[in-house]
């Protein structure tokens, strides 16, 4: 073959083969799918089922339930009431004397606020104190006064069986107090709510009976045993 010939057919064939192949910036170039942010396009993650942690802050239930008042009916009387020490709490120097109030007469009555206290010594003779009413307390936050319906026929006081009862407590600082002043405290004297008329009962004074102190806070009667919040 001659030589020029065969100079042409190589050139000839030289661009046939780089026609073929595509441009390498046409190969590299993506394609607009590939392009679109995938997480755009993609469900929200677990968000939308995180609602159901929420009941982790219910509030704890009342143990009693709050009855309704009639209409008419009228404030508690002492003579209808009893009255008894029930137990005490201790934690860090903090006591808190818990009482329990129930309706022992035929007709339904309310109480409403913060009773009277006065410590007593063996011979009925008042003992020095000093008493704050609050809603504040070592323990935890007490409800805001309300008016309590007590009704009849409900159980025994000390039975655990509080509904249609009151409650109030009675907090004091052991760390302040002296074996003698505790034990000095032999009677309670405690007027309900807006009655001129006491109920006294015995008690023994220190860690098996009240615990008294001479700085007493005095919390408002509840329809539950304990603060509400804490």
């Amino acid at each position: 073959m001659p030589k020029g010939l065969s100079a042409a057919l190589a050139i000839a064939l030289l661009i046939g083969l780089n026609g073929c192949t595509p441009a390498p910036t046409q190969a590299a170039k993506p394609s607009p799918k590939t392009a679109s942010p995938v997480p755009i396009e993609s469900p929200t993650p677990a968000a939308t089922a995180e609602p159901i942690a929420s009941p982790v802050v219910a509030v704890p239930p009342t143990p009693y339930p709050r009855l309704p008042i009639p209409a008419g009916t009228a404030r508690c009387h002492t003579a209808q009431l009893e009255i008894v020490f029930s137990r005490v709490g201790a934690a860090t120097g903090h006591v808190l004397n818990d009482f329990e109030v129930r309706n022992a007469s035929r007709t339904p009555c309310w109480v409403y606020g913060y009773v009277g206290f006065q410590l007593l010594d063996s011979a009925g003779r008042p003992l020095p104190q000093t008493v704050v009413w609050t809603t504040d307390s070592f323990f935890g936050r007490f409800d805001a006064p309300t008016r309590i319906l007590l009704a009849t026929g409900t159980a025994a006081v000390h039975s655990s069986q509080g509904q249609g009862h009151a409650f109030f407590n009675v907090e004091a600082d052991d760390s302040t107090c002296s074996a003698d002043q505790m034990g000095a405290t032999a009677k309670l004297e405690i007027w309900p709510p807006d009655e001129y008329q006491a109920v006294v009962i015995s008690t023994r004074g220190g860690w098996d009976g009240f615990v008294s102190c001479g700085h007493l806070a005095m919390h408002p009667l509840q329809v539950q045993p304990r603060p509400s919040s804490g």
